[in-house]
């Protein structure tokens, strides 16, 4: 298998995870508006309540084709705040989580737009990391390993970090 290959794996994996990540948020939150995701925690409330409920994604789509859950604290977090009391459990998330959906979704901009900006972002991300020269790309890095004794590629950090965050939210 050629390195260009294994570089277009990871590349593909990261976008399908973090698509799957945007729409376990989007689920989430619609579900929790129709009543067909049970709150486990006693916090997790309604302000408002939709009728009917088929119209929930109208009303929250507005004049829009689809909705925008990232960047999590401008969108999502905002978003949570008119529908739900607290937020939650939207506001649940550290401010450490954010900060990691925030760098997750700028290594997803650098995968899918490789504009400027979205790189440059990115290399604010591993800028104060030591990376070897192929590392210094998005599909370099989430191939990295960046403890030896864990032997997990960044990739797999990542996925167990979403893992956590969604864990965070749905419970």
């Amino acid at each position: 298998i050629q390195t260009e290959d294994i570089c277009q794996a990871y590349a593909g994996l990261y976008l399908d995870l973090f698509t799957e990540f945007e729409s376990l948020v989007e689920k989430l939150f619609i579900g929790l508006l129709n009543g067909q995701v049970k709150p486990h925690n006693s916090s997790v409330s309604k302000k408002i309540t939709i009728r009917p409920i088929s119209e929930i994604e109208t009303v929250l789509l507005g004049k829009k084709s689809y909705l925008e859950w990232l960047p999590y604290s401008d969108n999502t977090l905002n978003r949570a705040n008119i529908y739900f009391n607290n937020g939650n459990p939207f506001t649940f998330l550290n401010q450490i989580q954010k900060d990691k959906i925030s760098n997750y979704h700028k290594i997803r901009n650098a995968i899918a737009h490789k504009s400027k900006k979205a790189i440059n972002d990115f290399n604010q991300i591993i800028s104060p990391l030591t990376l070897f020269p192929h590392e210094r790309t998005p599909q370099g890095f989430l191939r990295s390993i960046p403890n030896i004794a864990t032997g997990k590629t960044q990739l797999e950090i990542i996925i167990d970090e979403l893992k956590a965050i969604s864990f965070t939210l749905c419970n």
